[in-house]
């Protein structure tokens, strides 16, 4: 196994992109930091949650440009895709935000129905960020492999 998998270093840029998404929402989307106005001091859970994702995509820069191998690239596709389901599975907390239903609360996430703000299309180009982050490190896992001795 190759110690030196370049390809990590570029796939750390899309995380890079995703932790400056990430840092946009929370300095600016009102609605992530007081549940829509509902929280007057502090903040709301879920803007935790994009704190902790936006940690976890710098650790994962980190990671890929310092052990440049296939398996910290793997890792990293591997976040990628769980980056991805907790995306989606954040619809499932509907209730918590005071949406009547999955669908309406997914419409305000993806950008569909503009609900108010500071920020429209955050979450759609951070999923979009995820997405075409898993399917690009899968093609280069595929194109990279080596054929069986």
């Amino acid at each position: 196994m190759s110690r030196d998998f370049r390809a990590g270093a570029y796939l750390a840029l899309p995380f890079l992109l995703a932790f400056a998404l990430s840092v946009v929402m929370l300095l600016t989307d009102s609605n992530l930091r007081t549940n829509f106005g509902t929280i007057t001091s502090g903040y709301y859970s879920h803007w935790y949650v994009v704190l902790v994702t936006a940690i976890v995509d710098l650790i994962v820069v980190g990671t890929l440009v310092a052990f440049r191998s296939r398996t910290a690239f793997k890792g990293g596709v591997v976040v990628s895709g769980l980056m991805v389901v907790l995306l989606l599975a954040d619809i499932l907390a509907y209730s918590q935000v005071g949406f009547s239903s999955a669908t309406d609360f997914a419409n305000y996430l993806f950008g569909i129905t503009y609900y108010g703000g500071n920020v429209r299309y955050l979450y759609d180009a951070l999923l979009g960020v995820y997405i075409a982050t898993l399917v690009g490190g899968l093609v280069t896992l595929v194109a990279t492999r080596r054929a069986p001795a």
